[in-house]
């Protein structure tokens, strides 16, 4: 979720999820190790936790002292990406890649085990072009050091093409201890609730997408109102712009828009309303007059 969980959006889900579990963006170790700009994308505020930081890269050493910075931050846990599909990330052997390098893929985690003792857990698809391998690939993570798993029921060719199949997951499951999240077209709680079975929890990624109510029940969601989701939508805003300047501000909270403007009359002007705000103050004023 590059660019989505950002520390504004995860506050907001946070005040409205007590429960759930958040994770940071997908951030590379190159750039944490380069990049105060990058290093800054992991910074928290204690009322996220619990507050897993995500990782990818494919150097177990810098792996190694990229966490062991975060030894005595509070965060609760390192989860490796090991299954992003994007072809740049595949490229420099890093992300999915991972998929098709176990022996580089335990170099890693046993490299982060090593170097701390905070939880490290990994997240990947079913394999790279079929879930045949899935259960070895996991068993010899879980052999290196992993204490949790999340699952995408796709694999690497499919990238977010058909539909995610959780049967794979399952399987997964019964053949392991360690605890398994299932991942994959969620689209709120009760299809996830549905798809859930004997795993130990579920990950939503894109429906999350400017719509943090979506770890709420459907009647609870059906009783959040426009003018709700607007004063969500500019505290959403605000967060954003206490550590980013107005343009870059304006610019990123795009993405979200189109989740929180939905559903009603005259949706589409409002958005476009939004999305050409050239200010703060004209931002505000504009969402204000939507509801």
């Amino acid at each position: 979720m590059d660019g989505i969980t950002d520390m504004a959006y995860r506050r907001i889900v946070r005040k409205l999820n007590p429960e759930v579990v958040l994770f940071s963006e997908f951030t590379s170790i190159n750039g944490i190790e380069h990049s105060e700009l990058v290093r800054s994308r992991l910074d928290f505020h204690k009322e996220e936790l619990p507050y897993i930081v995500q990782l990818f890269g494919n150097e177990p050493d810098l792996f190694a002292k990229t966490v062991q910075q975060f030894q005595d931050s509070g965060i609760s846990g390192i989860d490796i990406n090991m299954g992003c599909p994007a072809k740049k990330i595949v490229k420099s052997n890093s992300g999915g890649s991972l998929m098709k390098d176990i022996d580089l893929a335990c170099k890693i985690v046993d490299a982060c085990c090593r170097a701390n003792k905070i939880p490290i857990s990994i997240k990947t698809r079913l394999g790279w072009d079929s879930p045949d391998q899935l259960i070895t690939f996991v068993k010899a993570l879980i052999a290196a050091g992993v204490s949790m798993v999340t699952i995408h029921g796709r694999t690497y060719k499919q990238g977010f093409k058909g539909r995610a199949n959780w049967e794979p997951i399952y399987d997964l499951k019964k053949a392991i201890s360690v605890p398994v999240i299932g991942n994959g077209d969620l689209k709120g709680t009760e299809d996830a609730l549905e798809k859930l079975k004997d795993l130990d929890g579920y990950m939503i990624g894109r429906a999350a997408l400017g719509n943090p109510w979506v770890f709420w029940s459907q009647s609870k969601r059906d009783q959040v109102t426009l003018q709700d989701k607007i004063d969500i939508m500019v505290q959403h805003f605000q967060l954003l712009r206490e550590y980013k300047n107005e343009k870059r501000s304006l610019i990123e909270f795009r993405k979200h828009i189109s989740g929180y403007i939905t559903g009603f009359q005259d949706a589409k002007s409002c958005r476009s309303l939004l999305m050409h705000s050239t200010c703060e103050k004209d931002f505000v004023q504009n969402a204000m007059s939507i509801a």
